[in-house]
């Protein structure tokens, strides 16, 4: 890749040149600081002084590896992974079974977020105006807590130590941050409403701007007539001050008959007509989040999309080199990489890793970190496609995430954690399953899982004689039912699933009972049929006509 076709700053673009060099003194750095931690002790950190020593001292490590030591901090011991002072201990998803909580350091935060945020700032600083932050997650910058959320303390650290800006958002710090993942929304469409000079729309993820413009879609008249009146539903669960930003904001009526008057027309290209003055849309997206491009550039027409950073609770890994490109510089400064090359041979477990240099374009790796916030050697369970080189440092794209199940909305449902709601749900209603999938229903709002189960006449039966009630013959009705109990399995599986579905960032999951023939046929037109070609149980994005066709069919309305 070359230089002048990046928009990274000139800091990053030298450290990429010096990659390899600076990889290795990230290892040095981290033997030599935590030597005397008690992970640094047992694997005798003192003695070793090459990347040879490293590998041949310490194993490839996973969470479950590392979990005793983990415990031992959660309990307050210190000196046990990392010697460096912890930020706060980090809450993840959980995708293999169990709920992740992982430390991250001050010195972690300080070696990439002056790079992580690079392109948006420049991007913003060229186009002036504001920027309009979309999100409805929970961040409290000043509150101490037990646990934290990924992007409350990165967000906490970045606004706290200068390298973000209230001034730069529209609405300001009032109106930045909520703790109702709907309502806030209200607030961020009034904002955006009252603010015609927006020249930057980000979020977390792509997915959270399609719930921003589903929500105006929605209730654009509701905002537009509170504006009007100046005031604000008592429905609306807002803080006071934020209530009081949004009432005190300045705001024309040619503002917002212009405002009515782009929304009556259709939100197909919506952003670009509120704001013309928008150059960027901001958020985590790409191949593995299936319902961002097609929906949300519905609702930005021709804006420029960027996707943003490569980012785990691990660790802060690459940075998107400029908009259009789900791509992704690796940082070489945020940890010492290694690479596991994928996949490996049926029945071989090779611990034999690569160095960023090694890499060859085209092919597949698991990233293997040792982390500045005490992670070693740890296997993230992700795979990248290396996609070539900026300097000496790999540029990657985000493959998949080995055993990741559905990511409507950030969630990150392994098919571990479905497979266990989906029995659970099975036992408890005494409907045996023959076989399942689950899908994304991008289409309603918010987005939803859609669940379909091949099960048999005889066994419905069953069911309906269990259950007693005369409306548990009726299709829609045992659907609902099947739908409420895969609901409550999943949020018992999945802390993600749950905090999501309480914020009203993820609809209520919909199901369909199909008897096998039926199932097949539906796999069938989904093109899910053909042995390897279909994942796990993971049925993708499942059309609006394919969906309701279905419904039609299973509820006996029409014949197939």
């Amino acid at each position: 890749m070359k230089r002048e076709n990046t928009g990274l700053d000139e800091g990053l673009l030298e450290v990429c040149t010096r990659a390899g060099q600076i990889n290795r003194d990230n290892l040095v750095r981290l033997l030599s600081d935590n030597a005397d931690t008690a992970f640094g002790r047992f694997y005798d950190f003192a003695s070793l002084h090459s990347v040879e020593d490293y590998r041949r001292s310490v194993p490839l490590l996973d969470y479950a590896s590392l979990q005793p030591w983990l415990e031992r901090m959660e309990r307050g011991e210190e000196k046990v992974l990392t010697a460096y002072p912890v930020a706060g201990m980090l809450r993840s998803s959980g995708t293999e079974g169990k709920v992740k909580r992982i430390p991250i350091t001050f010195t972690a935060l300080e070696r990439y977020a002056d790079h992580i945020e690079w392109y948006k700032n420049r991007a913003h600083k060229e186009a002036g105006g504001k920027r309009l932050f979309v999100n409805g997650f929970r961040v409290g910058l000043m509150e101490e807590k037990e646990e934290y959320l990924l992007s409350e303390i990165y967000y906490r650290y970045l606004f706290c130590n200068g390298y973000l800006s209230f001034e730069e958002f529209a609405g300001g710090k009032e109106t930045l941050f909520g703790q109702n993942g709907r309502d806030i929304l209200y607030a961020k469409v009034w904002v955006g409403f009252a603010q015609e000079d927006i020249t930057a729309l980000e979020s977390i993820f792509l997915y959270d701007q399609i719930l921003f413009f589903q929500y105006m879609q929605k209730h654009w008249r509701s905002v537009l007539k509170g504006m009007r009146r100046k005031q604000i539903p008592e429905r609306i669960g807002l803080p006071q001050e934020t209530k009081r930003k949004l009432l005190e904001t300045p705001v024309s009526e040619e503002r917002l008959a212009y405002v009515e008057a782009a929304c009556r027309s259709g939100f197909d290209g919506i952003a670009a007509r509120l704001w013309p003055r928008l150059a960027l849309s901001s958020g985590i997206g790409g191949e593995a989040f299936e319902a961002e491009d097609g929906s949300l550039r519905g609702f930005l027409g021709k804006t420029s999309v960027y996707y943003f950073a490569y980012v785990a609770s691990e660790c802060h890994m690459g940075v998107a080199p400029g908009p259009e490109q789900a791509r992704y510089v690796m940082l070489p400064q945020s940890a010492f990489y290694e690479y596991l090359p994928w996949p490996q041979k049926e029945g071989e477990e090779s611990e034999k890793t690569l160095l960023p240099g090694q890499l060859e374009k085209g092919k597949l790796y698991e990233p293997v970190l040792s982390t500045f916030s005490g992670l070693y050697r740890c296997r993230m369970g992700d795979v990248v496609r290396s996609a070539g080189f900026l300097g000496e440092s790999p540029v990657v794209e985000f493959v998949l995430r080995k055993n990741l199940f559905l990511n409507v909305a950030g969630e990150k449902l392994s098919v571990f954690q479905a497979e266990r709601a989906v029995l659970q749900m099975s036992r408890r209603c005494g409907l045996p399953v023959r076989s399942y999938c689950v899908g994304q229903l991008a289409w309603e709002s918010p987005a939803c899982y859609g669940a379909v189960f091949a099960v048999g006449r005889q066994e419905r039966k069953t069911e309906e004689a269990e259950d007693g009630r005369q409306e548990q013959g009726k299709p829609e009705a045992q659907e609902k039912r099947t739908a409420a109990r895969l609901d409550r399995a999943l949020a018992a599986q999945s802390p993600d699933y749950e905090d999501l579905r309480k914020l009203r960032c993820l609809g209520r999951p919909q199901a369909l009972l199909l008897e096998p023939e039926e199932y097949a046929a539906f796999l069938e037109e989904l093109g899910l049929t053909g042995g390897h070609g279909k994942p796990r149980h993971a049925a993708g994005a499942i059309p609006e006509e394919v969906w309701k066709k279905w419904k039609d069919i299973s509820s006996g309305r029409r014949k197939q």
